[in-house]
């Protein structure tokens, strides 16, 4: 599959779009989420405005297409809240937020989750953000912002983001991923190979700051991470238990040990300051192709650009 370098002119373009409110009828544009007929989410449904959890959960219980926005307060509570399929869920700015509340995208398909703010779900919860099933497909998380603190034990708080148990055809995008011991886990356990080999993710335009692991982690499956900023984090992008990854255009700043070939493979293409592996599982001519048309960022302005247009809006 062919991809291209942007330009300045097409750059600004993009900037400009992902600082505007996102659009309740846009549809997933870039990498896997586009597969499959592509991720639509609550487009075409009514689209709804909730002001507390009691109605975002009723918003989002069954499969009926809609489009929920969340308004500019902060939602609190201790819990996870599942997502049905055919929904998209929006924040309608950046105070739109979840405290304490995670979401999970459980067994359903066809979800879009955009400008959101989650925090410090504890751990004996769940993940801020959690897919999983193996008839799961089509799922676009953009313009997130994750995180919790580093000042609890690594435990205390689990995944911001976790994709497990076969789940297909996913896209990160835009999203800000920061102070929070373990980032994002792909694929459920060493021993889940028969479901896990079935996923494929996209993460692309990320901003992964002080995160000491798993950025992402990811088992089995199949993985592009391209145009993404990593500043000042542990261990970095891990590939573990045959994942095959395209890894891509990203740029890494004080990050232990930037790409980690452990017992899965990375085709890793015009990286800065990646570190070596010591021990490479995969041959030096090991080539991925994600199979989807996409531009990288010039490597001088991936830094900037990333860390401004990650995140809510």
């Amino acid at each position: 599959m062919k991809f291209f370098t942007i330009g300045f002119s097409a750059l600004l373009a993009l900037a400009q779009l992902i600082a505007a409110t996102p659009d309740p009828n846009q549809a997933a544009y870039l990498g896997y989420a586009t597969h499959n007929g592509g991720t639509t989410g609550g487009i075409g449904g009514t689209i709804v405005t909730v002001t507390s959890v009691a109605a975002l959960k009723v918003a989002v219980a069954d499969d009926v297409p809609r489009v929920v926005m969340l308004a500019n307060i902060t939602f609190t509570g201790n819990e996870v809240i599942k997502i049905g399929a055919n929904k998209s869920l929006i924040g309608i700015s950046p105070a739109a937020s979840l405290l304490g509340i995670g979401l999970r995208v459980l067994e359903k398909s066809n979800v879009i989750i955009r400008n959101l703010k989650i925090s410090k779900v504890l751990g004996e919860v769940g993940d801020a953000i959690a897919i999983q099933g193996i008839s799961v497909k089509n799922v676009w998380i953009d313009q997130c912002d994750l995180s919790s603190d580093m000042e609890h034990d690594k435990d205390y708080y689990d995944g911001l983001l976790d994709i497990t148990h076969g789940v297909q055809y996913v896209s990160v995008t835009y999203t800000k991923f920061h102070d929070h011991w373990k980032g994002s886990l792909v694929g459920h356990s060493d021993s889940n190979g028969a479901e896990d080999a079935a996923i494929t993710v996209t993460y692309a335009y990320n901003y992964w700051y002080n995160i000491n692991s798993r950025l992402p982690s990811l088992r089995f499956g199949k993985g592009h991470i391209f145009n993404s900023y990593f500043l000042d984090c542990g261990d970095g992008i891990n590939t573990r238990q045959g994942a095959q990854l395209r890894v891509e255009s990203n740029v890494f700043s004080n990050v232990g040990t930037p790409i980690l070939e452990d017992g899965g493979c990375a085709d890793e293409i015009n990286n800065q300051d990646p570190i070596p592996n010591l021990a490479p599982s995969c041959a030096p001519t090991y080539i991925y192709d994600p199979g989807y048309p996409y531009t990288t960022l010039p490597l001088s302005s991936i830094a900037a650009y990333v860390s401004t247009n990650a995140g809510t809006h």
